[in-house]
């Protein structure tokens, strides 16, 4: 009894690596020790480690046992240490596992894979983003950079950075180096949009200023309040900008004045419903975007941009340029059937 009140709680104060050591130096010692003790039962030492293994760990299988008293000494001496030792090993491991876990679900871990998704700040619209990445077939990691105690979104593909969007330490965390997209929102918490457009402001040139320092390109995807405060980013790099209260006014507009209208938005932008938008590598047999039109249209696409421009299907005789960025409107058994293939 004393040797488990007193020996066993400092073994388990002990830090991992001398722990690690104490294992295997117990393993070690009993395996050619019982060896030594019966040689004719454990012809040899790795014998010896079978049954030390078998006896730690469970109850032994039967199989081979100590036949000399001192052999049965030993093992009754191994088997209330060493299920001890084991004990205490398997609690540390646990305890590393929930270690991590918390950690993780803190935002305390740095994402270290690639071609992921980076959305900085949370509110209603980046949760419902998460939702249509996650949906979406390419199903890629999604990370959220944001400045809270714990993960705003519990799954497998979502990775929570705890950290203001616009510190770099919470960027370089977030892996935005080898990011697919940065996706910078609109701070739901901040009415005045001229302020809230200024933090996104100020995330941007963040976001600018390490790619910069790293020498990579970061697409960066903002959402802005109004329109207007686009000017203002002109010396931030940004690739695209989202309205976000100007949208909704507009959609809602159209929409009372072409009835359905609204639907067609939302199926087009949603991967949860209808026909939605894909991007497309353009064809080698495809010389203008009438080829590019007529072949997509017997596939079940249909041509709807080069890049941003939306007027090519009223230039269906010019060539396609080498550095085309097609988009086309279609299923996604379409899309899986024609394209998933070849990426």
């Amino acid at each position: 009894m004393w040797f488990l009140t007193r020996v066993y709680p400092k073994i388990n104060q002990t830090n991992n690596l001398r722990l690690f050591l104490l294992v295997i130096g117990v393993l070690v010692f009993s395996s050619f020790f019982i060896h030594f003790l019966e040689p004719e039962t454990f012809p040899n030492a790795f014998e010896g480690l079978w049954w030390v293994m078998t006896t730690i760990t469970t109850v032994g299988y039967g199989d081979v046992s100590p036949t000399t008293t001192e052999g049965k000494i030993f093992a009754m001496f191994l088997f209330a240490v060493g299920i001890g030792l084991m004990g205490v090993v398997i609690g540390k491991v646990v305890n590393l596992f929930s270690l991590y876990r918390l950690l993780k679900e803190e935002g305390k871990l740095p994402f270290t894979k690639s071609g992921h998704y980076v959305l900085l700040g949370w509110g209603e619209r980046t949760k419902s983003t998460v939702k249509e990445l996650l949906n979406d077939n390419e199903k890629r990691e999604v990370v959220i950079v944001a400045d809270l105690s714990q993960t705003p979104f519990k799954n497998d593909n979502v990775t929570f950075i705890q950290g203001n969007p616009e510190d770099k330490e919470a960027l370089i965390d977030a892996n935005v180096a080898k990011a697919s997209s940065v996706l910078v929102f609109s701070d739901d918490r901040i009415q005045d949009s001229s302020l809230a457009d200024g933090k996104s402001l100020l995330i941007a040139s963040s976001i600018e200023k390490l790619s910069i320092e790293l020498e990579v390109n970061i697409y960066t995807i903002v959402e802005v309040q109004k329109e207007k405060h686009i000017d203002n980013f002109k010396h931030s790099k940004v690739d695209e900008f989202v309205i976000s209260d100007e949208t909704f006014s507009r959609i809602m507009a159209k929409a009372s004045r072409y009835h359905g209208s609204s639907k067609i938005y939302t199926s087009l932008t949603s991967d949860m419903e209808g026909e939605t938008i894909y991007q497309v590598n353009p064809d080698p047999q495809w010389d203008t975007y009438k080829d590019a039109f007529l072949s997509l249209l017997e596939k079940g696409a249909t041509l709807l941009a080069d890049r941003n421009d939306l007027s090519i299907n009223q230039r269906l005789n010019e060539k396609i340029p080498e550095d085309a960025e097609l988009f086309v409107v279609c299923s996604v058994d379409t899309y899986n059937q024609h394209w998933k293939k070849a990426e």
